[in-house]
């Protein structure tokens, strides 16, 4: 996220319109890569167990 945004020239609100998530979701993300290398593999060993994303915030905000 942050190399697509540097890459870009995007700002965390473009980002998020982007992705269709909220600026505040971009910023909790953004601050994942602050994280200590050590901590950063924990959360990767976490894994990802959606497939596919089900309902996105911008879907609910719709409504």
């Amino acid at each position: 996220m942050a190399l697509e945004m540097e890459l870009n020239n995007l700002t965390k609100a473009d980002l998020s319109r982007k992705l269709a998530i909220s600026r505040a979701r971009v910023t909790q993300m953004l601050n994942l890569l602050k994280l200590s290398n050590d901590l950063k593999r924990e959360v990767e060993a976490m894994g990802d167990h959606w497939g596919r994303i089900l309902v996105s915030e911008r879907m609910l905000r719709n409504r």
